[in-house]
């Protein structure tokens, strides 16, 4: 039984917006009311919240199930949850703040502000403009260098040094690749234009002056008491992950009160009641296309006739309307935050762990308001995909021990492969003999990145680290022709963490 707090579900507004043209009822409502909390407890969600704001108003804002899975406090929508991806606005809007105060122009070179910022083309590093930061059309591929933040000791700074080594798979603005240290790279811009760092700059320029009460930029922020939602992982509640050294991408944490003061802010144009943060002329340029995505043919129902993104933003078409929206996913938290300019539309949901449940709420809501009636397998439909996506996940796990050669023996004495071995770009690893056989450490993000590894075939060995969120992996050491060991690389499937592309080599 899913236990809720409902903090604002005041259907008299409701009322009274309908009287200005919003064509939502009580009923309308209190039946997407039970539609999310159905899809709770289909995705055995533990904490979860949304809100909706419409003509200018909030008309819902509600919370289901509990802050921590294993306790008794229920979430409301003034809960606080780690929104990842979703920060990306908040930085492309400080940007928008500081050229409509002239102090920088979305075309200026980042190597003008970031001297040091050197980038494996030296093309890319003469050319690449702020606008390109916060659009995805650097030259790398999706997530390309995310391991050198996740988890690691590493600051902001050290993170932008040290992926000069990634060398980038294609031409800047050549196609689209999703880069979390671009994002990374626009804060310490802020930082180099104003002398204040991004969290500084956001909570003088944008959250104070929205009056935001449960936000914060980083999880070590948290006050005591705050009414916060932990993380979770297959409904367990995990430890906080610190992405500090990520904050501009990703390390925001709010509220469904507080992000829909932002969507109000974003409907409003750059204003929130009689405050200005950032002008109309600035709105459009971050919500106009920058790197069009495939957005298919158009032709079947429902579907989309253009995609793509602007600057922190993702963009599309539904039912004949722009939808602006961005998504943010990290290990225990799952979140959308979505508005739709033509209707006066907006919303956002929170969630403690990463599911099918945000987009299916999404859909939902879109389903509200612009085509009634169509949801009835709105819930069955992602949840089925998204058990799908598991059942893949499993066949995959499958398939590689199908493929384990039985009765073969490592190359050499485990004390051979001990040492300290490097990749270029992310650091060192130490590899040493414990009773229970090789045990490995990554050392920028030891915390997590620690595992005995179980010889599995030649000279390959199992392992899973001490993260939940990551599967089981296979480390495989390769020999030079002296029969020395001379590197060893990852296999670790996952869509976010681009282990396959380290290389660390042993160190004399």
């Amino acid at each position: 039984m899913i236990l809720r707090k409902t903090s604002i579900l005041l259907w008299i507004w409701v009322f009274l917006l309908s009287l200005a043209g919003n064509t939502q009822t009580s009923k309308d409502y209190e039946a997407l009311d039970g539609k999310i909390s159905e899809a709770v407890e289909l995705f055995k969600i533990p904490g979860a919240a949304v809100g909706i704001v419409k003509n200018g108003s909030v008309v819902f804002a509600s919370g289901y199930g509990l802050t921590d899975a294993t306790a008794t406090e229920v979430v409301d929508a003034r809960t606080s949850f780690g929104i990842a991806s979703c920060s990306k606005a908040f930085t492309a809007a400080a940007i928008a703040i500081l050229v409509d105060e002239g102090m920088l122009a979305w075309d200026d070179k980042v190597i003008d502000y970031l001297p040091d910022f050197l980038l494996f083309d030296p093309y890319i590093t003469r050319e690449l403009t702020v606008r390109d930061l916060l659009c995805h059309r650097s030259g790398y591929q999706t997530f390309d260098g995310d391991l050198l933040w996740y988890g690691t000791s590493y600051s902001r700074k050290e993170v932008l040094q040290r992926f000069r080594h990634r060398e980038n798979p294609y031409s800047m603005r050549a196609r689209f690749g999703y880069s979390n240290i671009m994002f990374i790279a626009a804060g310490e811009v802020i930082e180099a234009v104003t002398g204040k760092t991004w969290d500084e700059f956001l909570e003088e320029r944008i959250f104070i002056p929205l009056e935001f009460e449960n936000t914060t930029t980083s999880n070590k922020g948290f006050s005591p008491g705050m009414n916060v939602a932990l993380p979770h992982h297959e409904g367990k509640p995990m430890d906080f992950i610190r992405y500090d050294n990520a904050g501009p991408a990703a390390s925001i944490n709010s509220s469904v009160n507080d992000l829909l003061k932002w969507i109000q802010l974003m409907l409003g144009k750059g204003a929130f009641h009689d405050k200005k943060i950032f002008s109309a002329a600035q709105y459009y340029t971050l919500t106009s296309m920058q790197m069009p995505l495939n957005g298919g043919r158009g032709e079947t129902k429902n579907a989309t006739h253009f995609f793509g993104y602007g600057l922190g933003w993702f963009l599309s078409d539904d039912a004949g309307r722009k939808v602006i929206e961005h998504g943010g996913g990290l290990p225990g938290f799952h979140s959308k935050v979505v508005f739709v300019p033509e209707d006066s539309l907006g919303f956002v949901i929170l969630a403690s762990e990463l599911s099918g449940f945000v987009d299916a709420v999404a859909e939902l809501i879109l389903n509200a308001f612009f085509r009634p009636g169509e949801d009835e397998n709105t819930l069955q439909t992602y949840y089925q995909n998204h058990e799908a996506y598991l059942s893949r996940q499993e066949a995959a796990r499958e398939e590689k021990a199908s493929a384990r050669a039985p009765g073969t023996k490592p190359s050499l004495e485990l004390a051979d492969y001990a040492g300290a071995w490097e990749d270029k770009m992310y650091g060192m690893a130490e590899i040493s003999v414990s009773p229970e056989g090789l045990r490995i450490i990554l050392a920028p993000a030891a915390e997590l990145f620690t595992a005995t590894l179980e010889h599995w075939h030649f000279d390959t060995f199992r392992f899973r680290f001490n993260d939940p969120f990551l599967p089981e992996g296979y480390l495989t050491f390769y020999l030079n022709s002296e029969g020395h060991p001379e590197h060893f690389t990852i296999d670790l499937e996952n869509p976010d963490f681009h282990f396959y592309k380290l290389k660390f080599e042993k160190q004399e």
